[in-house]
């Protein structure tokens, strides 16, 4: 019994150190994005984003797999195709049917939900239905 109610206390303390993490790294993207637009420099913020990232699994890398993988920013120009887990305002307005409030609100949508896990989630934000994505699906990714 005691061996369970440790392997339980270990476990919810990891899922609590998760979540710190996860919203720290959240909380630094957004306010790296913010400082980009404030700059008008989107190299700024691949830069910074890849350097927020590979701090935290140092301190949890077990738990902090998943976000390491997500922002592997020089993966996404050689592909040609844009992240919409990582994209900007900016960014995502280069894509044909998507303007500053439809990008808007995809990263709103983004924020509420963690991550998107396909683009295929993008049918869920309000402004985007089958035709809208069918006209930029080819050039968009969820890593």
């Amino acid at each position: 019994m005691l061996t369970l109610s440790c392997a339980l206390c270990a476990s919810l303390t990891m899922l609590i150190q998760q979540a710190v993490h996860y919203s720290a790294l959240q909380q630094s993207q957004i306010t790296q994005s913010e400082q980009s637009k404030a700059n008008g420099t989107e190299k700024d913020k691949t830069a910074s984003t890849q350097t927020t990232p590979s701090q935290q699994p140092s301190t949890e890398p077990d738990s902090q797999s998943e976000p390491t993988s997500g922002p592997a920013e020089p993966a996404d120009p050689a592909d040609g195709l844009l992240n919409i887990n990582t994209a900007g305002s900016d960014e995502l307005q280069t894509l044909k049917g998507v303007g500053p409030v439809t990008a808007q609100r995809i990263i709103d949508y983004r924020n509420q939900i963690g991550r998107f896990d396909n683009v295929d989630q993008l049918l869920e934000v309000k402004g985007i239905g089958e035709k809208t994505l069918a006209k930029f699906r080819d050039q968009v990714c969820a890593r």
